[in-house]
């Protein structure tokens, strides 16, 4: 063995050692990331490769701890059939390994340069700098490996000469000169198609029509599909003939494209069948669970013991509660303080807070006079006073245009405010119910009804005549 292939082996060996350390001094990690689409074939080719070629790997434990034993085996071939004065055996052993650690671990750097040279917003499908690191740094060491293998075992110059004047004196004959004419000439044709990789015509979002229903109908189903695309941001730098022919790449593999259904629809009649079944089931569901809750709304209704003078009922869904705001010159600037993470007042504003994943069961009743105490199937009563300097005390989602009348049927002055509070079932995601009665009074206290309610008779009657002690904020 010369002393250039021992260097070389020596240089395979300590890479490959230290990638086995490195591999081994690993702790067990994870990497999470979302990019927009890209025209990036390379990390579609090393995610779909890469998982045949681990299963090909758990199998050859050859392979493992980085390459290391597989280089190691190469050199102990190589090193023994040269001392026995056959080194063809030993070549083609190192040979094979090398070849065997670039397949495993050489697509991946060959895809991301791939992916750089097309568009480097590709980068992004990698998960950044962070995510090459974390995909492609153990590839590092079991590729500078093989090429050192490669390099040790690499035939003499002069054998090399030798070969290319054999080569040389062959092809000065006839036959292998009409041979490579022929090939040139395929090769010409072969690389014809490439061209249609140059720059073409990118449709822009500005471009796009709107999303009117009445013009989009007009649009063709490939202008539908480049405008959903370009809207989305996928694809940025890539034509719109490289975009189309890539929608309907993946429309033959559907369904086991790479791309969601949506995405391909406009393009993808299966794509399309599967999208609206989808549409359907999920309108489907949606106005089944519409029909449940307002059922439940239904047979939960509030049957009033006397009759109020202003009532409304409504079912929302709303993040932030209800609340009641008077822009008004004698109006505090200031946030009311919510009790029992219920019900909170201060001079021309009122809120309500209840659960945000939930939708809500609305009863609103204004009375003229003080409604009877209920406190029976609710999880919390609590009364507060409230002042409305402008008489329009109109409970509304702050984010939703006003659906409650007016429940101060007394204009401006003093009123006492009482909401009940009945909680969802969290498993089947029923609605969460509220009651809420309005009348005149005088009074800032709060009275928690249903926490005196259990005190008995004597407690219901001090709740009622509302001389019960009043309760702290939250």
């Amino acid at each position: 063995m010369s002393r250039r292939s021992r260097s070389w082996w020596a240089a395979a060996l300590t890479i490959a050692a230290a990638g086995a350390v490195y591999l081994l001094s690993l702790a067990e990690q994870s990497f999470g990331f979302f990019s927009y689409g890209a025209f990036c074939p390379g990390v579609d080719l090393y995610f779909s490769a890469q998982y045949r070629l681990w299963n090909v790997e758990s199998f050859l434990p050859v392979l493992w701890a980085a390459g290391a034993p597989a280089v190691a085996f190469g050199f102990a071939a190589h090193w023994l059939s040269t001392r026995r004065d056959r080194p063809r055996i030993g070549r083609m052993a190192a040979r094979s390994a090398a070849a065997a650690l670039l397949v495993l671990y050489g697509i991946g750097p060959l895809a991301f340069l791939a992916d750089m040279v097309i568009d480097r917003d590709c980068l992004s499908s990698w998960g950044g700098w962070e995510g090459v690191r974390f995909f492609l740094d153990q590839t590092v060491a079991p590729v500078l490996a093989a090429l050192c293998m490669l390099a040790a075992v690499r035939r003499p110059r002069h054998r090399l000469r030798s070969l290319a004047r054999v080569l040389t004196r062959a092809l000065r004959t006839r036959r292998p000169r009409r041979a490579v004419a022929g090939a040139a000439a395929l090769a010409v044709l072969g690389l014809v198609p490439v061209t249609d990789f140059g720059s073409g015509r990118i449709t822009t979002a500005d471009q796009c029509p709107p999303t009117d229903p009445s013009r989009t109908r007009a649009a063709t189903d490939e202008q539908v599909f480049l405008c959903t695309a370009r809207r989305a941001r996928a694809f940025p730098h890539l034509p719109d003939h490289l975009l189309l022919a890539y929608g309907r790449k993946q429309c033959a593999a559907y369904p086991n494209s790479t791309e969601d259904k949506a995405f391909l629809a406009p393009i993808c009649p299966p794509a399309a069948a599967d999208r609206q079944r989808e549409i359907v089931a999920e309108e489907a569901e949606y106005l089944r669970q519409e029909a449940t809750n307002q059922a439940i709304c239904n047979r939960l209704r509030h049957r009033p013991r006397i009759t109020p003078a202003r009532a409304a009922r409504l079912r929302e869904f709303s993040e932030i509660g209800m609340e009641s705001y008077e822009d008004h010159a004698d109006t505090a600037q200031e946030e009311p303080v919510v009790h029992g993470d219920l019900v909170g007042s201060v001079p021309g504003h009122l809120r309500i807070d209840f659960h945000a994943d939930y939708e809500v069961c609305v009863t609103a009743e204004a009375y003229r006079r003080h409604p009877p105490v209920e406190v029976k199937g609710w999880d919390k009563v609590i009364e507060v006073g409230y002042h409305s300097p402008g008489g329009d005390l109109t409970l509304r989602d702050p984010m939703d245009a006003p659906e409650l009348p007016n429940l101060a049927i007394a204009g401006k002055g003093h009123y006492r405010v009482r909401v009940h509070y009945r909680a969802p079932e969290g498993d089947a995601f029923t609605p969460q119910h509220l009651l809420v009665m309005v009348y005149p009074g005088r009074g800032d206290q709060v009275i928690d009804l249903k926490r005196r309610g259990k005190g008995g008779a004597r407690g219901r009657h001090a709740a009622a005549r509302g001389t019960v002690d009043e309760l702290g904020p939250g």
